[in-house]
């Protein structure tokens, strides 16, 4: 076993005097005492953990890029928090490694992914933490509920808009004009670049958290698009509801411009956005040619597989299906999937201590806190005008409305525990993306012949927990009914005859 190091301090503890040296003796000794091979020290002094943006620390950029290219086999860090102050980059980069089957040992929390345990908690991490982070994210969106209920607008406002004395939104004076012109333009058959153009050169910029900024072609489809100006808002669930305040632009002049957007659209029915993801993307694989199954959209608005080759031209005799038709085979599948008790307990075990490491949410809290009270007494004593006391209050409000209480991570915790027991039901509640995410951790190829999924190859270190719950699973199966789920030809083939659709490939 090849191990590398990545040591770093930032210039706070720098300062403080942090030793690297004291980091790179516990990789040694680690490295004796384990038999290991070093292999090289990554070395970043100065360097803050807690950007998102990994460009920022080149040495940890490069270090995860020489372990891509399996330049060492183990990654160790003296504690999680050299490795990154960021949950989210953390789980983001475990999957990475674990994809290039690189191990990671922290040697501080004891969480030694090297072994064959240690790389089934590695494999899950990157899928389950897109569950994870939207468990914690529910309770926060109560707030919200409760205002649409009273018909009442939620988030910031958009172009045009602004709020009355009683919180209703009402046109604002300096940028509804704007508002108004944009859809006039757009009803008389310009397309969103051209207003956006037109907007800009009459001075409008855009509204939001952003700051203002000129407008774009995506910015006005946004704008164009929004049904708020109906004097409608969200319903929660992808629908619109009659809101308190009044329409700002009539029915007929937001239809005309929907039907003028519409003869102006060059984008091909048959084919998704750029950028959507469906649960097989990048795993699907056609039986006939070999080539690759790409995503693409019926008239009906379904997402379909179809064949690129045969796309092309070529003489494949594959046809496109609805994808829900393959995605109701790997969930029957997915039930064949069990993790072992003891294995569970280790992979919570692991993840609350990889919780606990970047929970700051208290300390958090108790800054933004002390922040309100700062702001209050600015603005008392005239150093804050009431429009920028009200700004920054808001602000504040609204980080501390999205801190996570720990009851709720609790319950975050006790959903994880039953997404590890039952996979299909993960599968079963996951939009597209969170299935994708999941599909990728769990299988290196799906492949499709016709509407049926005759084959998988699963991630090697996942591949017993499949194949020693199917035998149990098809047993059962075929003593009791021959079809009983009308799609035992594919499921029977999921298994070990991966190896024959390697073998054909």
């Amino acid at each position: 076993m090849r191990a590398a190091l990545y040591a770093r301090v930032s210039t706070e503890e720098q300062v403080e005097g942090y030793s690297i040296d004291a980091q790179r003796r516990a990789f040694r000794a680690l490295c004796e005492g384990r038999g290991w091979t070093p292999y090289r020290e990554y070395i970043e002094e100065g360097r803050s953990a807690r950007t998102e943006n990994i460009n920022k620390r080149p040495v940890f950029k490069q270090c995860i890029e020489d372990a891509l290219a399996r330049q060492f086999d183990v990654l160790v860090v003296h504690k999680l928090d050299r490795f990154s102050r960021n949950l989210r980059i953390t789980l983001e980069q475990f999957e990475r490694l674990s994809k290039a089957n690189i191990s990671f040992v922290s040697i501080n929390e004891q969480m030694d992914f090297s072994t064959p345990m240690g790389k089934v908690f590695l494999a899950m991490a990157g899928a389950l933490a897109q569950f994870y982070s939207d468990n914690l994210s529910e309770e926060t969106k109560k707030g919200w509920h409760e205002r649409r209920a009273q018909g009442l607008y939620c988030g910031l406002l958009p172009f045009g808009a602004m709020k009355g004395e009683d919180g209703v939104p009402i046109p604002h004076p300096d940028t509804y004009p704007g508002l108004v012109m944009a859809f006039e333009l757009a009803a008389q058959g310009n397309s969103d670049r051209e207003v956006a153009m037109a907007l800009n050169a009459a001075g409008y910029r855009t509204a939001g958290n952003q700051g203002n900024r000129p407008f774009s072609k995506d910015t006005v489809r946004s704008m164009l698009q929004n049904r708020f100006y109906l004097g409608e808002i969200p319903d929660g669930n992808g629908g619109w509801m009659k809101a308190k305040h009044a329409p700002f632009v009539s029915e007929e002049l937001f239809n005309a411009a929907q039907e003028a957007r519409e003869r102006n659209r060059k984008a091909p029915i048959n084919h998704p956005a750029k950028g959507t993801v469906s649960s097989l993307t990048g795993l699907t694989y056609c039986w006939y040619c070999k080539g690759r199954i790409h995503t693409g959209v019926s008239h009906a608005g379904k997402k379909r597989l179809f064949c690129y080759n045969r796309s092309k031209g070529w003489k494949c005799p594959q046809k496109s299906a609805l994808l829900e038709v393959y995605e109701y085979q790997i969930e029957k599948y997915l039930e064949t999937f069990r993790l072992p008790e003891d294995y569970q307990a280790k992979i919570l075990e692991a993840h609350k201590k990889l919780q606990a490491t970047y929970d700051e949410s208290e300390k958090e809290r108790a800054r933004l806190k002390e922040q309100l009270e700062r702001l209050k007494k600015l603005f008392t004593w005239g150093d804050l005008t009431e429009e920028e006391y009200v700004k920054e209050k808001k602000m504040t409000l609204r980080q501390l409305e999205a801190l996570t209480p720990a009851e709720l991570k609790s319950k975050a915790l006790d959903r994880l525990a039953e997404f590890l027991k039952n996979i299909a039901k993960a599968w079963k509640e996951a939009n597209q993306e969170q299935r994708n995410k999941l599909a990728r951790q769990l299988f290196d190829e799906v492949w499709v012949k016709d509407k049926q999924v005759v084959a998988v190859k699963p991630r090697s270190e996942l591949k017993p927990f499949f194949q020693l719950s199917y035998e149990e699973w098809l047993k059962k199966f075929e003593s009791t009914d021959p079809n009983p789920i009308g799609v035992a030809s594919a499921t029977r083939n999921l298994t070990s005859p991966h190896i024959e659709a390697q073998k054909r490939a």
